[in-house]
Parts: structure tokens; C-alpha cells; sequence
């Protein structure tokens, strides 16, 4: 009698934990597959060069499904893009500072042609002589032609 009440609770737990792993897969496994879906099509996005919709995805994967494996990836993947962009703003920066450097300088070499050509004493006045009136041309003067008659 001891036995078979032993075998009946014994039979019960190893019922109730195989339930509860089946629940379990069954609750789990579409999620994840769902997960992964979502985490193919973002990574599509991105090789696309739709950064802010695969962010939209990635942000959705681990908000929907925040304990899948496809979540961990979606959070790693957003650092990545955001550690991308900021090194993508950062050499635009760099750029544009560059740009700046460079006009300044010219602002300063030009205000100081301009400030050389406002010191500077006014040039003498250029006189032009008129050139001489051109001389008369007289004409040579021909023999009379004789006339053939």
C-alpha cells in the first residue's frame, strides 16, 4: 500500500513537471519564432539602409517578447546602431569643423588685404598725356591725266 501511494505521488509530480514543460514549449516557441521573424526583417532594414525602421523593429522585439533570445540580439543590435551613427555624426563633425577653419582663415586673410588696401596712401594720380592731334595728311598731288580721245 506504502508503494503504490508512493508510485501515485511519484507518478503525479513527474505529471505535473511534464505538463508544466509543455505549457512551457508551448507558450515559448511561437514567441520565439515570432522573435526571430521580426529580428530577420530588421536586420533586413538595416542592410537596406532603413536604419529608423529596424530601430522600430528591434524596439517592438524587446518589448513584445522581452525574454527571447531574439530581445537580447534586438538590444545589442540597437547599441550597434547607435554606436554607428554616433561615430557617423562624429566624423561629420569633424568635417564640418574642418570647413570652418578654413573660412575663418580666409575671413582673416581677406580682412587683412582689406585693412592693408585701407591704410595704404591713396596712388598718385596718373596723368595721361593726350596724344599729340594727328597730322594733316596732304595729299600728293598727281599729274594731270591726260584723256584719250
Amino acid at each position: 500500500m506504502r508503494m503504490r501511494r508512493f508510485l501515485l505521488i511519484a507518478t503525479a509530480i513527474v505529471s505535473a513537471l511534464l505538463g508544466a514543460v509543455v505549457a512551457w514549449l508551448v507558450l515559448t516557441i511561437p514567441n520565439d519564432l515570432q522573435a526571430g521573424a521580426l529580428l530577420r526583417t530588421a536586420r533586413n532594414d538595416i542592410e537596406a539602409g532603413r536604419n529608423d525602421r529596424a530601430r522600430q523593429q528591434y524596439s517592438r522585439i524587446i518589448q513584445q517578447y522581452p525574454r527571447t533570445d531574439a530581445a537580447a540580439a534586438a538590444t545589442v543590435a540597437l547599441a550597434s546602431i547607435a554606436d554607428s551613427e554616433r561615430h557617423i555624426l562624429a566624423a561629420a563633425l569633424d568635417q564640418q569643423r574642418r570647413i570652418l577653419a578654413a573660412q575663418q582663415k580666409q575671413i582673416t586673410d581677406l580682412a587683412a588685404q582689406i585693412n592693408a588696401i585701407r591704410t595704404a596712401p591713396p596712388p598718385a594720380p596718373v596723368v595721361i598725356q593726350a596724344p599729340p592731334p594727328p597730322a594733316k595728311k596732304t595729299r600728293p598731288q598727281h599729274s594731270p591725266r591726260k584723256r584719250h580721245r
